[in-house]
């Protein structure tokens, strides 16, 4: 109570500041050019209070912003008042419109604000129970699956581009239960991003599913954990499923790119072909990855992007690290749990 008194006393002269600014033009001619010339000027203070930086910008702004409530509202209050005189009504007397449009008006910044924050609660508010703990089905192509709602899980709909669902978002995964449990959820894409840095931060891993093991899901641990940034975990750190066009062979573009390069050939028969910024690693059966060095004490390993035919309509993206020691090893296993991953969401 005692920190409102002293918003109140910090922002009410300004406000009064503004109303008195306004109030009293007892003329159109005089208060509609007071009006543009106020207008124009609280652009251009707000404008200049806003670029600037330092502790007292916010408290800049907050007055400025109060100092043009207050003109907003002497404006309205004397324009209440120039109709009340014109059309004689005794109800729109000053002595009666501007108390009541000054404490109105005063009022409406709270009013707004409280709207505001109550709208802005009901939108983020947790999901319902059966939304947080049932499976949702939906389908991808000619594929039944049923999602739960968990974290690192990114989905696309059939629709517009704009249609798409982020499972640690509250109004995405409100938005998605409706439309499962509808019977409605037709995807094009489901992607797992399971990756610790720096694709997810911890807050996005506070989800009910992660309370509790999943056995039957072997990403769910990379979900709710987030991954050290110096680990090489043998599962995709990303993956995508997505229909396909058909006889579209995802990874013709990158093997394409691959060939027009001399390989160095390992005595293991590992394939690398270098381009301008990444290079490719190919296994002597042909698989491939294209790959990445960053350099970097913090991410001492290589990124990898493998594509794949997952059947006739489906194809599958998934991002993985590795080294190049590892990689004729490591990359068999990640395939491997690439396609369990997916395979855990099959009805």
């Amino acid at each position: 109570m005692q920190y409102l008194g002293h918003f109140l006393s910090f922002v009410g002269p300004a406000y009064a500041i503004g109303f008195l600014a306004l109030c009293f033009w007892w003329r159109w001619w005089l208060l509609v050019p007071a009006g543009i010339v106020a207008a124009v000027l609280a652009k251009i203070e707000y404008a200049s209070v806003n670029a600037s930086d330092g502790a007292g910008a916010a408290l800049g702004i907050i007055l400025v912003i109060f100092a043009m409530i207050g003109a907003a509202s002497g404006f309205i209050a004397n324009g209440v008042v120039l109709i009340g005189r014109a059309t004689r009504l005794q109800a729109l007397r000053a002595v009666y419109v501007l108390p009541v449009v000054f404490i109105l008006g005063f009022g409406s910044y709270f009013a707004v604000t409280w709207t505001q924050q109550k709208t802005r609660e009901a939108r983020y508010a947790p999901p319902s129970a059966a939304c947080l703990d049932n499976l949702h089905p939906a389908r991808i192509a000619d594929v039944d699956i049923a999602i739960p709602i968990a974290p690192g899980i990114f989905l696309y709909g059939e629709g517009m581009s704009d249609d798409h669902y982020i499972l640690w978002s509250n109004p995405d995964a409100r938005a998605f239960c409706g439309e499962a449990d509808g019977g409605n959820a037709n995807l094009k894409s489901v992607v797992f991003m399971l990756d610790g840095y720096p694709s997810r931060r911890e807050m996005q891993t506070k989800r009910p599913f992660c309370s509790r093991p999943h056995p039957e899901y072997p990403w769910a641990e990379m979900a709710c954990h987030l991954i050290p940034t110096d680990a090489i975990p043998d599962k995709p750190v990303g993956m995508t499923v997505s229909i396909r066009a058909a006889g579209f062979d995802p990874s013709a573009r990158e093997r394409e790119a691959m060939l027009k390069n001399q390989a160095a050939v390992a005595s293991d028969g590992l394939r690398t072909y270098r381009s301008q910024n990444d290079f490719y690693l190919q296994r002597p059966d042909g698989y491939f990855a294209q790959c990445r060095d960053y350099r970097s004490k913090s991410q001492p390993w290589l990124y990898c992007t493998a594509k794949e035919e997952l059947s006739d309509r489906l194809a599958i993206s998934y991002n993985f690290r590795t080294t190049a020691e590892l990689f004729m090893q490591q990359s068999v296993a990640v395939a491997t749990n690439a396609r369990a991953i997916f395979d855990s969401l099959k009805r």
